[in-house]
């Protein structure tokens, strides 16, 4: 009776062999530990519904790996936006409308636009603050100096020319909390207007409401 030849296998098939032995062995390795990796994950075969939802956090996301064009319309709020975090640079300019304050209504008054919720409080008028020594609206094109409230602000207009110094007192319900500075112009807690020699304008000056 002939022995059967021992058949020995090629270094190839030896290879090949060792190789599907460590790939299926890491794969089950991984299923039994729970511990399966990025390696073991074929590229862009996991999608969001394969994620449980609040399972992923800020720190297992890399710093600038999120992009606009990751995020779905309208899923940011403004509570997922950590304060002071933005800045003009993410602020689409031409998405914006046009917000109606003094400095941008081109000579129009702020009351015209319906900002204003009372009267429009003309310095030097009856019953209002008059100008201080030689200070007098600029006249002209120019809107006269007055002020009023809107919005839980209040708001300044006109030109004044002459100075430098005090030009008018603002009433008591029309101070700022604290003093407010406005390039050159202080408007003081005591309701004092200072301004630079004119002539100046106002517009485009406001602050909180008392």
């Amino acid at each position: 009776m002939k022995r059967i030849a021992a058949v020995r296998p090629s270094p190839a098939l030896a290879i090949a062999c060792i190789a599907l032995f460590v790939a299926l062995g890491g794969v089950s390795y991984g299923l039994a530990t729970g511990t399966i990796d990025s390696r073991e994950i074929a590229d862009n075969t996991i999608r969001g519904k394969d994620i449980r939802n609040n399972s992923v956090y800020t720190r297992d996301i890399r710093n600038n790996d999120v992009r606009d064009i990751d995020i779905r319309n309208g899923t940011v709020k403004g509570r997922d936006v950590a304060k002071s975090t933005l800045t003009g640079d993410n602020i689409n300019m031409a998405k914006l409308g046009q917000v109606p304050d003094a400095a941008a209504l081109g000579g129009v008054a702020a009351k015209d636009y319906g900002l204003a919720a009372d009267p429009v409080h003309l310095v030097g008028a009856t019953g209002e603050p008059s100008f201080r020594a030689s200070f007098s609206a600029n006249g002209g094109a120019d809107l006269s100096p007055g002020f009023w409230k809107a919005s839980g602000m209040v708001w300044l207009q006109g030109t004044i020319t002459g100075g430098p110094g005090i030009a008018f007192t603002l009433p008591t319900s029309y101070r700022p909390a604290g003093s407010a500075h406005f390039a050159g112009i202080d408007v003081q807690a005591d309701g004092d207007v200072d301004v630079p020699a004119g002539p100046v304008s106002l517009d485009g000056i406001s602050f909180k409401a008392p």
